[in-house]
C-alpha cells in the first residue's frame, strides 16, 4: 500500500520534527508546563497550536501539567477544556492525551484526511459523542494497521533511519504519516 520511495522521503522529512518532538518529551517531566513558557513555545510550534487566547492556553497547560505523571483520556480531555471554555477542541486535547501517553494517536486534519474520517460540524447534535466516537476510530484503525506488513516496513524504516529514537511505533507511524500528507 505505501511505497518504499514515499515512506523514506517521509521520514527524511521527519527528522526535524522528530528532534522537537523529543525535545518535549524529555522536558515534560522535567519542568512545570503550566508555567515554563520555553516549553509552551516549543509545544506550540511542533504541534501547530495557534490563534487561542491566553485563557485557553492557561487552561490548556494547567491540565496537561495536572496529568503528566497520571494520564488522561481523549474523552476526559475534551470535556475538561468543553466545560472550562466552552470548546470542543478534538486535536489539541488529542495532542495533550499523546503526549502523556505516546500509545495514544493525534487526532489532525491530515490524519482525519487519510483514514477518511471528517470532524463533526460545529452545529452537530452530540458532537461531544461523535467527537469521542470519530477519536475512538482513529485509534482502532492504528490497533489494527500496526499489525500489518505496511506498517512493520515502516517502523523498520524509521528504525533503520532513526535507531537511537526511543519512540513509540504509534508515533513512528503517526510522524511517517504526517510527513505523506499531500
Amino acid at each position: 500500500m505505501y511505497e518504499e520511495r514515499k515512506i523514506k522521503d517521509a521520514l527524511v522529512k521527519a527528522g526535524e520534527g522528530l528532534s522537537k518532538y523529543l525535545e518535549i518529551m524529555e522536558l515534560l517531566n522535567m519542568v512545570d508546563v503550566s508555567k515554563d513558557r520555553s516549553f509552551q513555545r516549543k509545544f506550540n510550534h511542533f504541534y501547530r497550536m495557534r490563534s487561542r487566547p491566553a485563557e485557553f492556553y492557561n487552561r490548556y497547560y494547567r491540565l496537561l501539567e495536572t496529568h503528566k505523571n497520571t494520564g488522561i483520556s481523549f474523552q476526559d480531555a475534551l470535556k475538561s477544556i468543553y466545560n472550562d471554555l466552552g470548546r470542543v477542541e478534538a486535536s489539541f486535547c488529542s495532542k495533550l492525551v499523546a503526549t502523556v501517553n505516546p500509545g495514544k494517536p493525534v487526532w489532525d486534519k491530515y490524519i482525519l484526511e487519510h483514514l477518511k474520517l471528517k470532524a463533526p460540524s460545529y452545529g452537530t447534535k452530540n458532537r461531544m459523542e461523535k467527537t469521542v466516537e470519530i477519536y475512538e476510530s482513529i485509534e482502532s484503525w492504528y490497533s489494527l494497521f500496526l499489525q500489518t506488513d505496511d506498517a512493520k516496513g515502516m517502523i523498520q524504516l524509521f528504525d533503520e533511519t532513526y535507531e537511537d529514537a526511543k519512540v513509540t511505533d504509534l508515533k513512528k507511524i503517526d510522524l511517517t504519516l504526517w510527513q505523506m500528507r499531500d
